[in-house]
C-alpha cells in the first residue's frame, strides 16, 4: 500500500468519503479502501487543515527521455529546414543524423517542441517586379487616413466551387470506411460560378452571377447597372473612388473609356495582389457558409 501521494485521484476521493459520511474508524476505513491505515490519517489531517488533496506528480516519475537537449535542439532544426515533408521522412533524416528513435517518438518531439501539423497559409506568387511595386503603392497610401479609406469602395470576382470535397472531413471507425454517412458525393468536374460584388466602409452591395468569363462588355453592363447604383446610394455628393483589380476586363481601353465618361476615380492598384483587397474576407466567410450547408445536406 503506498503513501497518499502514490494514490489516484478516484482513491482519494473515496477515503475522503467515507471520512465525512460513514463514521467509520480509519482502521475500518483503510482495509475498505484497500490502503494503509497511515495513508487515510494524512488525508484527514488533510481535510481538518483545508489543504489541497490533490495528488502531486513526483518530478522524475514515468519514463525517462531517451533524446538529450541536444538531440531535441537537432530535432527541431530539422523540422525547420524540412516543414513540408512528411512524417516518415523527417524520421529519416533525424535517424540519419545520428538520433536513433522511432516514427512515434519523432512525432512527439515535434509536439513537445511546438510543431504542429496545418494547412500552409497561401500567398499570391510575386515576381520582383510586383513586389517593388507593392512596396510603392504602400509608401504613396501610407499617409492615407482612416476617412480617405472610407470613401473607397472596394469590387472583386470570385469563383465559388459546389460539390467540391476540398478540407472536409469525417469521423468514422474501423469497418465503416463506405458508410453513406462517411462518404462525400463528388462529381468529375465540380461546378462553379463566378460572382461579382462591392464593398465599402458603408456596407455590402449586392451580389451578381457573373454569366461565363467576365468579358468587357458584360463588365460595363455590371458597373453601369450595379456598380454605378450602388455607390451613388452610398456616396451621393460622389465623393468616393473605386478600386478594381488588374484583370484584363477590367483594364480594357472600352472599360476605361467608361469610367472616366461617368467622371469615376478609380484607385491604382499593384498586381496579383488580392491579399490587399478587404472583399477577400467577405468571399472567405460566404465560402465557408456555402460550405457548412453543403456538409450538412450532405
Amino acid at each position: 500500500m503506498g503513501k497518499d501521494k502514490d494514490l489516484s485521484p478516484r482513491k482519494i476521493s473515496e477515503i475522503k468519503t467515507l471520512l465525512l459520511h460513514t463514521g467509520h474508524s480509519q482502521r475500518k476505513i483503510a482495509s475498505i479502501a484497500n490502503v494503509s491505515r497511515a495513508s487515510v490519517d494524512r488525508i484527514k489531517k488533510k481535510l481538518d487543515t483545508n489543504v489541497d488533496l490533490t495528488p502531486k506528480r513526483a518530478k522524475n516519475c514515468g519514463r525517462k527521455k531517451i533524446t538529450t537537449p541536444r538531440d531535441e535542439r537537432k530535432i527541431r532544426d530539422i523540422c525547420v529546414e524540412n516543414r513540408k515533408a512528411p512524417r516518415k521522412i523527417l524520421t529519416k533524416k533525424v535517424q540519419d543524423a545520428g538520433i536513433n528513435i522511432s516514427l512515434a517518438t519523432v512525432r512527439r518531439r515535434m509536439k513537445d517542441l511546438g510543431f504542429i501539423c496545418r494547412r500552409p497559409a497561401k500567398k499570391p506568387l510575386l515576381t520582383q517586379a510586383m513586389m517593388s511595386k507593392r512596396l510603392q503603392w504602400a509608401k504613396e497610401h501610407q499617409n492615407w487616413t482612416a476617412e480617405d479609406w472610407n470613401k473607397v469602395c472596394f469590387s472583386d470576382e470570385s469563383s465559388v466551387q459546389i460539390l467540391s470535397d476540398k478540407a472536409v472531413f469525417v469521423r468514422r471507425r474501423k469497418g465503416e470506411k463506405f458508410k453513406e454517412d462517411c462518404i462525400i458525393k463528388r462529381v468529375k468536374h465540380p461546378f462553379s460560378i463566378m460572382v461579382w460584388s462591392i464593398i465599402s466602409s458603408k456596407g455590402t452591395g449586392r451580389l451578381y452571377i457573373v454569366e461565363g468569363t467576365m468579358r468587357q462588355d458584360q463588365y460595363i453592363k455590371v458597373l453601369e447597372t450595379k456598380m454605378l447604383p450602388q455607390v451613388q446610394e452610398w456616396f451621393p455628393n460622389g465623393e468616393f473612388t473605386f478600386m478594381h483589380d488588374s484583370a484584363p476586363c477590367h483594364k480594357a481601353k472600352k472599360v476605361t473609356k467608361f469610367l472616366n465618361a461617368q467622371k469615376v476615380k478609380v484607385l491604382d492598384w499593384p498586381g496579383n495582389s488580392p491579399d490587399l483587397n478587404p472583399i477577400e474576407n467577405l468571399w472567405e466567410l460566404m465560402k465557408r457558409e456555402i460550405s457548412r450547408e453543403l456538409i450538412n445536406a450532405n
